[in-house]
């Protein structure tokens, strides 16, 4: 009777009864006395040993800082490699530079090879600069304008500078480098200074680093105006080399210990100063990592709670199954709902939260699958009625398509044979020759057996033929050019789209002005940043151009897809042709200056016959 009570009971009071038991007997007692004991343990294992890892650390970098120091010192001491130097700038030509370049890599090599913090070596002056030839130099490189020269912008700089870390800014590969500068002069007689650059490579310094810091903690170094220049990955983000760098800097003392908060996250610090340029080295550790490792008080916390936890645990462990046993199992009905198994149910004999909840979702679950069985049928009707459209317009287009085709033909082939009879009568036999054969190759071209597209070839072909043709009748008033690359003309084209744009010209511009004109077609290849590619055709001629009313009438008509003049209707039905065929974002546009010139553009997308064919 007691366990089906508890079944029964609110999911409310189930949850208070688990936390209650479980926070009473544990929670207060453990918290206690872990913080309390964890304060002293980290206080005192951390102070014990950062303080021998710090100077330890610092004694490591001030003696390679040093050595390097000393190289540095004893390279612009040496008379073999500064007598060459000063004799170069006093004056300079190829010999002694040729002398001074062999010198300078010897030298530079040799601390290069000495130390293994050392990345990079170089001499500048005024008069030039010198390396050790082992790296790439950047050909941009400007000393006046890098920070080296703003190191020393103050006449009063320190001869000797520690900068803090960079990307290289002399040489080539983006290597990560701590710059060491030293100015010193030449010799008597020359005042230009000169500058001695020795760049420490970062990774070896932080490969120092992160041996010593698998010790204790982090390690952080910046120079002595808090400027990073190495850490271990801890303190990789920049707020917290801020906050470190910025933290008990007028701190007199050269050690110094306490506690620092960022990120959210408390952290015990220890900080040292480098004897021989004042940078700043801090040991630091998380407060969390720390109390993961005390042991002791692990131990303690254990024995003082074991045996309050086995007295509720079995109790803790009853409730919670009973509990969570039966969402469970609905969860699991709900996911196969989910995942389209429509037929789920779940069926829970008692009557608390639980149970109302699975009523709910067997009635929804008998909602949904009949909304979906009527989805589904609804549908398969509305495929049906699509697939029956999609048949109707394709057939419609078809029968557009070669409507438009025929209108075309009979008007030009009247104006033809109407020339063909004026010549005859007029002319000698050639000319008739001529026209006859271009008349033949027209129409060959015009039928293409059936085809409603050809090559872009053909097409050119097809115009040519017309062209000839009028060239006879307009030998006075007309001239042409044909500019199609010959990479172009494999494509394809929607047969007879150019011709009409050629006759429009010819009898609505160069005919009307009554002077020599020129007719010129040209075709280019576009893209778009998409990746998507068009030809644009242009048929221009210097005839007697379109009023802007005019003009405006005739695009808006072409974009509308309607006209209501008779002299235009051979443009229109090229234009409706197009995007019949294409689609709407392809067809024809006009560009024109009254009284000058006329340029029909025509756009189609880039097609070869083979995808013709698919």
């Amino acid at each position: 009777m007691l366990f089906r009570r508890i079944r029964n009971i609110s999911f409310r009071k189930k949850m208070t009864l688990i936390f209650a038991v479980v926070c009473t007997f544990a929670t207060c007692i453990v918290g206690i006395l872990y913080y309390k004991f964890a304060e002293n343990e980290i206080v005192k294992n951390f102070t014990a040993n950062a303080e021998s890892l710090v100077s330890q650390l610092g004694n490591t970098l001030d003696t390679r800082l040093e050595a390097v120091n000393r190289r540095a010192f004893a390279a612009l001491t040496n008379q073999a490699f500064i007598h060459p130097l000063s004799d170069y700038m006093r004056s300079p030509d190829l010999e002694k530079e040729v002398v001074l370049a062999s010198e300078a890599a010897y030298y530079l090599k040799d601390i290069s090879r000495a130390e293994p913090f050392v990345n990079s070596t170089m001499i500048y002056t005024s008069m030039g600069a010198w390396d050790d030839y082992t790296k790439i130099r950047k050909w941009d490189f400007d000393f006046e304008q890098s920070v080296f020269g703003e190191a020393y912008a103050d006449p009063n700089a320190r001869g000797i500078q520690w900068l803090p870390a960079m990307t290289d800014e002399i040489f080539k590969g983006g290597n990560q480098v701590i710059p060491y500068v030293r100015r010193f002069t030449v010799g008597a007689g020359i005042e230009e200074p000169a500058y001695l650059i020795i760049q420490l490579d970062q990774k070896e310094m932080i490969k120092e680093l992160t041996g010593d810091a698998k010790k204790l903690g982090e390690i952080l170094i910046t120079d002595e105006k808090g400027r990073y220049i190495a850490g271990t990955p801890g303190v990789s983000d920049p707020a917290l080399q801020k906050k470190l760098s910025g933290e008990n800097r007028s701190q007199e003392d050269i050690w110094y210990s306490g506690d620092i908060k960022a990120n959210g996250e408390n952290y015990l610090m220890y900080k040292g100063v480098l004897g021989i340029n004042n940078w700043q080295i801090y040991i630091l550790k998380s407060k969390a990592d720390l109390l993961e490792s005390i042991g002791r008080l692990r131990d303690l916390i254990v024995g003082l709670t074991v045996g309050m936890i086995a007295v509720c645990l079995v109790l803790v462990i009853f409730l919670s199954r009973q509990l969570t046993s039966s969402l469970q199992r609905l969860t699991i009905q709900m996911n196969r709902m989910r995942n389209g198994e429509l037929e789920a149910r779940y069926y829970y004999p008692y009557t608390d939260e639980v149970g109302s909840l699975a009523k709910s979702f067997n009635y929804m679950a008998d909602q949904v699958e009949k909304s979906m069985k009527k989805q589904e049928e609804y549908i398969q009707v509305l495929k049906e009625e699509r697939n029956f459209v999609e048949q109707v317009q394709k057939q419609k287009r078809k029968a557009e398509l070669r409507a438009l085709q025929a209108q075309i033909n009979p008007h030009f082939l009247y104006n033809t044979l109407n020339t063909i009879t004026w010549m005859a009568s007029d002319q000698g036999m050639d000319e008739i020759r001529i026209l006859s054969n271009s008349l033949g190759k027209f129409f060959r071209i015009s039928l293409s057996r059936g085809a409603e597209v050809i090559s872009v070839q053909d097409e050119i072909e097809h115009v040519k033929s017309y062209l000839t043709i009028q060239e006879i009748r307009y030998a006075e008033v007309m001239q042409y050019e044909i500019d199609v690359p010959q990479e172009l003309r494999s494509f394809t084209i929607l047969k007879l789209v150019l011709q009409p744009l050629v006759e429009n010209s010819i009898y609505h511009g160069i005919k009307e002005k009554g002077c020599r004109c020129q007719i010129r077609i040209s075709a280019k290849k576009r893209s778009d940043p998409t990746g998507r590619e068009w030809l644009r055709f242009v048929v221009e001629d210097t005839g007697m151009g379109i009023n802007p009313e005019k003009l405006e009438t005739i695009n808006e008509g072409l974009e509308e897809g309607t006209t209501e003049q008779r002299d235009g209707y051979g443009i229109f039905n090229v234009n409706e042709r197009i995007k019949l065929y294409y689609g709407e974002e392809y067809g024809l546009t006009y560009e024109s200056r009254e009284g000058e010139w006329t340029r029909a553009i025509l756009t189609i997308p880039v097609r070869s016959a083979a995808e013709e064919e698919t």
